[in-house]
């Protein structure tokens, strides 16, 4: 296997995982319309590790930014049960 095709299936399994769900807004989206969000920035030192990146609808991953995730969710969403599905992801 070439590693653009390990690479693309591996951000495959990510938005698998989360069954094609943007785990910020909670829609569903085909595979092609997600994006990977990396919940501690990478200007933060945030990695490309599968513990760090979570699938993203373009519109949450552009308004998130590199602000802090948690604070960013709850200001724009308030607390919902998707914060559960993010903590037990990146831990």
């Amino acid at each position: 296997m070439t590693s653009p095709e390990a690479k693309r299936l591996w951000r495959r399994a990510i938005k698998e995982h989360f069954n094609c769900q943007c785990v910020y807004c909670g829609e569903t989206y085909e595979l092609h319309e997600l994006t990977l969000d990396h919940v501690r920035p990478r200007c933060f030192g945030g990695e490309d590790l599968t513990s760090n990146l979570v699938p993203s609808c373009w519109k949450c991953n552009q308004a998130k930014g590199s602000r802090n995730w948690l604070s960013w969710m709850r200001e724009t969403f308030g607390i919902t049960h998707r914060e559960h599905l993010i903590l037990s992801h990146i831990k």
